[in-house]
């Protein structure tokens, strides 16, 4: 969903800036509750204020509720077919790569220096391998980005 939104919204239509984007999807990662939602309501009321946000938390929601709905109507006809089971594997398959290529994207635009990759590197790090909260992680890697770009211009 990220790919599509970062495609659609900055690249094809040119709605949002890259800094106008980075900024949505650092507010959307830190936001509890599902993305799609996040999304729908920042670039919602980015574009359109409490209007924009309405119609496009009302665009995220609908069609999955309608497709849901759909589907549970013939979920026991579905449920032991083997067409059902080889779907779910390529959509896996399919999601997967979206995932690696939205990684890749967000990565290109946001590490612009070594001290990016530096800072990146030891979230990762501490959140992963040594067990720290990640609350705790993006807070201090505010302090220390707010300490080692002091002055710099970006």
């Amino acid at each position: 969903m990220l790919a599509v939104m970062d495609q659609e919204f900055h690249c094809r239509r040119k709605l949002l800036s890259d800094t106008q984007m980075n900024d949505i999807l650092a507010i959307i990662y830190s936001m509890p509750g599902a993305i799609g939602v996040n999304s729908a309501l920042n670039i919602g009321y980015k574009l359109g204020g409490k209007r924009g946000a309405a119609c496009a938390l009302a665009g995220v929601l609908i069609p999955p509720v309608a497709i849901i709905l759909f589907i549970t109507t013939f979920v026991e006809m579905l449920k032991n077919s083997p067409l059902t089971s080889y779907a779910f594997i390529s959509i896996r398959a399919a999601v997967t790569v979206f995932i690696i290529c939205t990684v890749g994207n967000i990565m290109k635009k946001t590490f612009r220096s070594w001290k990016d990759i530096i800072i990146g590197l030891f979230a990762f790090l501490a959140v992963e391998f040594v067990d720290l909260p990640a609350v705790y992680v993006v807070a201090a890697c505010g302090l220390l980005g707010m300490l080692m770009y002091q002055g710099d211009e970006q």
